[in-house]
């Protein structure tokens, strides 16, 4: 089940408010600057920072190549400058 484009726009990355790459085929939700994976279960993005997996170089360097050839704007823009502060 693809995402709506709009949705796509919003989602961020929970650790670094950053946005995402969107891969459909694979249901996952990708951050390349910290090189974390979010799954897509049943057509929900699950963006918890304990359910992201970190991508080895292989995969990372995969990915990339991929969205590069995919020709897609949306998605790319860059991470917050200075992470977010955490409370507590």
């Amino acid at each position: 089940m693809a995402l709506d484009s709009l949705l796509i726009e919003l989602l961020v990355c929970p650790e670094d408010k950053g946005s995402l790459w969107y891969f459909e085929e694979d249901a996952l939700l990708y951050n390349p600057r910290l090189r974390r994976r979010y799954p897509i279960r049943d057509g929900i993005p699950v963006l918890l920072i304990a359910e992201g997996a970190v991508t080895d170089d292989a995969t990372h360097e995969a990915l990339t190549e991929r969205f590069a050839r995919s020709g897609v704007e949306t998605g790319t823009g860059p991470a917050p400058a200075e992470p977010p502060a955490s409370h507590g």
